[in-house]
């Protein structure tokens, strides 16, 4: 009797075709929900990045000084609504505030309180260079530098100080209007000087005698061609608004299909309101498009 009994090449060939059978009847069965859940993991992650960057945008808008949201395609300025996809670029600008507070606007009644200048801690609209009192103290202190003027902060050199801005003619930060370098500050008083640029006093008082410190320019620039969205930050001021500003540049999020910024002035009893969307794109599993899109509505206060 042979005891050596062994399998032989059809029995062989009969269990490797049905062990390849049942593979492919459980990776029918298992792909699909593997796949979708790679899926799945993916249109999270877009979700993540895209939301972070909205969340950025929206916190730095909400410190824009008044009347400083701004909207460009590089072609028109002063845009309502801009959109980029199709190849478009759009960006939106503002000043951004690190502080603000209330001036003195009348004397206090004693000699060199917080300025170096008898009973002369009110603002004066008359002169170019001045020093005035705080009510109530700054909790940032604003970066100055002796004979500092308004060339200084536009550039960059110093904190710039805005009283009154509307963003018309002749009270419009960005045309150097209203805005003053920063020569002196403390939490309780600040010097600053005007002159050298378009501007040889403030133009308006503030009826609410509010002042804001602005410390730097900011922009979200969107490009569809390049599938971005970039901030850029620490540049010069001015009077034009440009796709390509300058400054320190950081990318939020890549893989941009769209953004669509939408700018509602606002009025004396109503805040400006910004509405930023955004649609990214990825390629899933099966090579389809696999797009979210996101939005915020953002409240800007405007009232100078």
């Amino acid at each position: 009797m042979n005891t050596n009994a062994g399998f032989t090449l059809i029995e062989l060939i009969v269990v490797i075709t049905l062990t390849g059978i049942v593979a492919l009847l459980v990776g029918r069965n298992i792909g699909r929900p593997v796949e979708g859940f790679v899926d799945l993991g993916r249109r999270a992650e877009l979700v993540d990045i895209a939301e972070l960057a909205l969340q950025r945008l929206s916190r730095e808008i909400r410190l824009a000084l008044p009347n400083s949201v701004r909207l460009t395609d590089g072609a028109t300025q002063n845009l309502q609504a801009c959109t980029a996809s199709g190849g478009a670029v759009c960006a939106v600008e503002i000043l951004r505030t690190s502080e603000g507070g209330r001036y003195r606007d009348r004397p206090d009644g004693t000699n060199f309180d917080q300025c170096a200048m008898p009973d002369n801690d009110r603002l004066r609209f008359t002169v170019s260079n001045d020093c005035f009192e705080i009510l109530g103290p700054l909790t940032v202190v604003p970066d100055a530098a002796p004979g500092a003027n308004q060339t200084d902060c536009l550039q960059g050199n110093v904190d710039c100080l805005v009283i009154f801005n509307t963003g018309q003619s002749g009270a419009d930060a960005y045309n150097g209007d209203n805005i003053a370098g920063i020569q002196a500050a403390s939490a309780n008083a600040i010097t600053f000087d005007i002159s050298g640029g378009a501007a040889s006093r403030f133009p308006f008082r503030s009826p609410r005698q509010r002042f804001h410190i602005v410390d730097m320019p900011v922009s979200f620039v969107c490009d569809s061609t390049a599938g971005t969205l970039t901030r850029y930050e620490d540049y010069v001021i001015s009077s034009t608004q440009s796709l390509n500003p300058g400054g320190t540049v950081a990318l939020l999020v890549n893989r941009v299909l769209s953004c669509t910024f939408t700018y509602s002035q606002g009025t004396s009893s109503r805040n400006a309101l910004l509405t930023a969307a955004i649609v990214v794109r990825d390629i899933d599993t099966q090579g389809d498009p696999n797009d979210v899109r996101l939005a915020h509505q953002i409240s800007v206060p405007n009232v100078p």
